[in-house]
């Protein structure tokens, strides 16, 4: 079982890295459609759609990611070696019931807010391990822990997509546009009729530059976006939101208002 690990200690002060790392079972993981890295970075969520992150707490400058060359030529093997405070039953529990599981991972570095993923179909995820339970280095208690990938040759790639931690919100069926809300996915229905998604509304200037998710969800009767003035879709091509595929776009500034533009497609 996977949940989220608050952090305890909390005088704690940032550094270089947030001390907070994104997890997801790779069993959550659209292997299939595992998209490629463009100027090595992923630009959409790579998940299950539904599939949501949970999260762990980590000391700060313990994530401390470092990736060495692999025994096969043009590959590298990346560790994450986090380390949690304290031995509390949550704590235990998170590590006992995670040991040996492999994970997509995703940490952010303080300076700019950019992120970084780990964990893929190329490696089989970071398998996660515990080196040490009680007394560190510094003399307080806690559990130091590793993720290890598989040899890969991109073991650490930039992120610039969504991480969604709740289930995606549900747009009504037969809506020709939906609000914009903080969440990062949004789920299409069944419609009565056949019907075009126009627009998104209630964006504002802070929203410029987000990544979001749409997920079909119909059979019949599916939303269909086109290309217009407001989606910008690659060649021009209307997407479908029948069950299972997905679009994600990021949301530009024009000069009359705002824009989606097509990131990904499955």
């Amino acid at each position: 079982m996977l949940f989220d690990l608050p952090k305890q200690n909390k005088n704690s002060k940032l550094d270089a890295l947030k001390y907070r790392l994104w997890l997801a079972k790779m069993t959550d993981v659209d292997i299939d459609n595992y998209p490629k890295s463009v100027m090595a970075t992923i630009s959409t969520n790579v998940l299950l759609p539904g599939a949501v992150y949970k999260y762990l707490d980590a000391r700060v400058d313990t994530i401390n990611p470092n990736a060495v060359p692999g025994a096969a030529p043009l590959n590298g093997v990346l560790t994450l070696s986090p380390i949690i405070d304290g031995m509390s039953a949550a704590t235990l529990a998170w590590v006992y019931e995670n040991i040996g599981e492999d994970f997509v991972t995703i940490w952010e570095r303080c300076s700019d807010g950019q992120k970084f993923i780990a964990g893929s179909p190329c490696n089989g995820g970071m398998k996660f391990a515990y080196t040490s339970i009680g007394r560190q280095e510094d003399g307080t208690a806690g559990i130091a822990t590793t993720f290890t990938g598989g040899q890969c040759p991109e073991p650490i790639l930039l992120y610039d997509g969504p991480v969604p931690v709740a289930p995606p919100v549900q747009v009504a069926a037969d809506a020709t546009t939906f609000a914009l809300t903080p969440a990062p996915q949004y789920q299409l229905s069944e419609n009565a009729a056949d019907t075009v998604l126009t627009d998104i509304t209630n964006v504002t200037v802070t929203d410029v530059g987000r990544i979001i998710e749409i997920i079909g969800g119909g059979s019949a009767h599916p939303t269909t976006i086109t290309s217009s003035d407001k989606f910008i879709l690659n060649q021009g091509l209307d997407f479908v939101a029948s069950s299972g595929s997905r679009i994600s776009f990021e949301i530009t500034k024009t000069g009359t208002g705002f824009a989606f533009f097509e990131v990904y497609r499955v």
